[in-house]
C-alpha cells in the first residue's frame, strides 16, 4: 500500500495536479496545460519552473506562489513521470482517473500514491460527485472563478487571466485534501478512505485497453450477443475501427459510427454501400468492407464464443433495488456516500453470485460496511 497512513498524511509531501486539454477532433486528448502546486515538504525543484517549460503567471494571493503551470509541448516529461511514480509523494487530484490517463500517456508513467478528493468527499458525509468548486468552498471558504471554461488550452499564448484561472484549480487542492483526511478521521471513515485510495494504484486504470476489447463500448442487441458469427463481426469491426482511430488520431465516430458496426454485425448479407456517408466516410469504406469479408471467411471452428447473455431473471431488477435500499442507510449512518458502497451493477452481480470474491461487496471496507444487510433474511 503506497498511500501514507491517516496519521502521516498531514505531514506528507503533497503535489496537487490538474490538466487542461482539448478533446473534440482527435482520438487522444491533447494536453494544453498541466498545473501543479506543492503542499508540505515537496521539493519544488523536482519540476521545471522556468520558461519555456513553465508558464509565468501573476500570483495575486500568497497561496499561488507554490503553483507551477507546465507547457506539455515545451516541458520534458521525465520529471513529471518521476513524481507520478514516486511512492513517497502523494499526488492529489480531483476526479483523478481521467487526468492521470492523460498524464500517463504523456509521460509513460504508472502513477502511484494517489489521493482523489472527489472520492474522499464520499467518506466525509459529502456527495462523491462533489465539484471542485464546491469542495474548495467547503474546505477553504474560497469561491473559485467560473470563467474561461470554454478556453482552447492548446492555443498560444494563453492570457494572464487564463493562466490565473488554471492555477486556481490546484493552489487550494492540497489544503482541501488535508481537510478531508481530518474530517474522515473525526467521522471514523479514514481507514476506509485510504483503502479506497490504494485501489487507484492499479496500472490498469490508466492503460489503454486492447483494441480487441473495443466491442464492449457498443450497445449490441441480444440476438447479436447470442450469435457467435454476429459477435465475430462486431468484435472485428470494433477492433478495426479502434486501431485505425488510434493510428490516425481521429475520433472513433469519424472512422465509423456505432450504428454502422451494429447494423453490419446484425445482418450477414449487409451491404456496405447502404451505410450513409455520415456513418461511414468513403475514405474508410474499403477497410470496413475488407474486415467484413475476412469475417465471412472465418471457419465456424475458429469463432470466439458468443458474449454472455444478460441476466434475464425478471425479479432481479426489483431485488437489486431492494438490496440497494438496505445498503443506503448503512452507508449514510457511517457518513459514506451510498454510491461508493455499491452500484446497481454490483448489487445485481452479488444477487446472481453472492459468493463471488471479485465482487466489490465481498471485499475490504465494502464487505465490512455491508455485512449487516447480508445477515438479514431475504437479502
Amino acid at each position: 500500500m503506497n498511500m501514507p497512513s491517516r496519521d502521516s498524511f498531514s505531514s506528507a509531501p503533497l503535489l496537487a495536479l490538474d490538466t487542461e486539454f482539448v478533446w473534440n477532433r482527435t482520438y487522444y486528448a491533447r494536453l494544453g496545460l498541466v498545473q501543479a502546486a506543492a503542499t508540505g515538504p515537496f521539493d519544488r525543484s523536482r519540476l521545471p519552473s522556468a520558461p519555456p517549460a513553465a508558464m509565468p503567471f501573476r500570483a495575486p494571493a500568497a497561496d499561488e506562489a507554490s503553483a507551477i503551470l507546465l507547457d506539455p509541448d515545451q516541458c520534458p516529461s521525465a520529471p513529471v513521470r518521476a513524481v507520478l511514480e514516486d511512492p513517497a509523494t502523494t499526488k492529489v487530484l480531483h476526479d483523478a482517473q481521467q487526468d492521470l490517463q492523460h498524464l500517463a500517456r504523456w509521460t509513460g508513467a504508472r502513477p502511484v500514491s494517489i489521493f482523489d478528493t472527489r472520492l474522499a468527499a464520499g467518506f466525509c458525509g459529502l456527495p462523491s460527485t462533489l465539484s471542485l468548486a464546491r469542495l474548495v468552498e467547503a474546505a477553504c471558504g474560497i469561491s473559485l472563478p467560473k470563467t474561461e471554461t470554454l478556453t482552447d488550452w492548446t492555443r498560444r499564448p494563453l492570457t494572464p487571466k487564463q493562466l490565473e484561472y488554471a492555477a486556481q484549480d490546484v493552489i487550494y487542492l492540497g489544503r482541501a485534501a488535508q481537510w478531508l483526511a481530518a474530517r474522515a478521521t473525526e467521522l471514523g471513515t479514514a481507514d476506509w478512505m485510504f483503502e479506497e485510495m490504494a485501489s487507484l494504484d492499479d496500472p490498469a486504470l490508466y492503460a489503454e485497453p486492447p483494441p480487441d476489447e473495443a466491442w464492449r463500448r457498443l450497445k449490441l442487441p441480444g440476438f447479436v450477443r447470442a450469435d457467435p458469427r454476429a459477435m465475430h463481426r462486431a468484435r472485428e469491426l470494433a477492433a478495426w475501427r479502434e486501431r485505425l482511430a488510434r493510428d490516425r488520431d481521429l475520433p472513433r465516430k469519424w472512422v465509423a459510427a456505432d450504428e454502422a458496426i451494429v447494423q453490419a454485425a446484425s445482418a450477414p448479407s449487409f451491404r456496405v454501400d447502404a451505410i450513409p456517408r455520415k456513418e461511414l466516410p468513403p475514405a474508410f469504406a474499403r477497410g470496413f468492407a475488407a474486415t467484413l469479408e475476412a469475417c465471412a471467411r472465418t471457419p465456424d471452428a475458429d469463432l470466439p464464443p458468443a458474449a454472455p447473455a444478460p441476466e434475464r431473471d425478471p425479479t432481479l431488477r426489483d431485488r437489486a433495488s431492494a438490496l440497494l435500499k438496505k445498503l443506503a442507510p448503512l452507508a449514510e449512518a457511517a457518513h459514506v456516500d451510498p454510491v461508493l458502497l455499491a452500484t446497481r451493477a454490483d448489487a445485481t452481480a452479488w444477487l446472481a453470485r453472492p459468493d463471488d470474491p471479485a465482487n466489490p461487496l465481498n471485499r475490504g471496507w465494502r464487505r465490512e460496511l455491508a455485512a449487516p444487510a447480508f445477515r438479514r433474511p431475504g437479502a
